[in-house]
């Protein structure tokens, strides 16, 4: 269990380079989930605590009572929700302060777009369904339990995420399943669009191998499977490399979507750079 501490703060309206709204709303400090490739362990903030990733929760514990206010101050049009933790992650069955967020959303009209990998997010249906949720990013993936131990052992499966966004899109919820990240030989990507038929489109982040910890990735991978492991590495050191195992990808994903008469995006990192509205506030 990591370390919960009830903080305040002073805004939580915050204005935001992502392109998805206005503003964003990160209700906690930190994530239960403690995914090792999370970038935002790479945060300047996060960097500044002595506690590892995934150790601590710091709840925001005055945000339904300083978003009534900031609403009226600063009347937004769409809002964001999670773009440095998960809204919907474990303590969240304590404190309620997403569902306070979007029942408060709500009642002043004002859209939002959600960021999520959890599917607890499905207990609050009814209110997703009132009309101003414009959409869902729901991170998926699809790694053996071999790699997902040492990747992300403390998320939520792939199938229950799956059945989530099902459960989303069936109830009529603007969904889009995010594959991210697409690490080479180690998501399997032979059917990444059959499990969501009902999907508008499906997006895909490729590994951003610009973060700080890229090499405790690379790492953990080579620990299960060297192999693995050195094709990595050489991606990591060799642009030509690199260049040519997304090339692969990209041509992959384009045949399946065809199959599948599917929309969908994929973001793909320079070499050696980050690709723009990278959140690294």
């Amino acid at each position: 269990m990591p370390e919960i501490h009830e903080i305040t703060t002073n805004r939580i309206l915050n204005p935001t380079s992502i392109n998805l709204g206005e503003y964003v709303i990160n209700p906690y400090v930190g994530c239960e989930f403690a995914c090792l490739y999370c970038y935002v362990r790479s945060n300047k903030v996060t960097g500044k605590r002595k506690d590892p990733w995934g150790d601590y929760v710091d709840i925001r514990i005055n945000t339904p009572g300083l978003l009534e206010r900031e609403i009226l101050e600063k009347c937004p049009k769409t809002v964001l929700l999670g773009s440095t933790t998960e809204c919907f992650q474990p303590v969240e069955r304590e404190f309620q302060l997403t569902r306070k967020i979007l029942e408060i959303l709500n009642k002043h009209g004002v859209s939002y777009i959600i960021l999520t990998r959890s599917p607890a997010i499905v207990d609050y249906t009814p209110l997703l369904n009132q009309g101003f949720c414009k959409k869902i990013y729901f991170t998926v993936n699809h790694f053996n339990d071999t790699f997902k131990e040492v990747l992300e052992p403390k998320s939520p499966a792939f199938s229950d995420r799956n059945k989530a966004v099902c459960v989303l899109l069936d109830a009529g919820i603007s969904v889009i399943p995010y594959y991210s990240p697409v690490i080479p030989g180690v998501t399997d990507t032979r059917a990444v669009f059959s499990p969501f038929a009902k999907a508008e489109r499906i997006e895909f982040e490729y590994l951003n191998f610009n973060l700080k910890n890229t090499r405790d990735i690379i790492k953990n991978i080579s620990r299960v499977c060297p192999d693995r492991g050195m094709h990595i590495v050489r991606m990591f050191t060799e642009k030509g490399h690199y260049e040519q195992t997304w090339d692969n990808l990209d041509e992959e994903i384009e045949m399946q979507a065809r199959v599948a008469n599917k929309k969908y995006t994929i973001y793909r990192h320079p070499f050696g750079e980050f690709f723009r509205n990278f959140y690294f506030l």
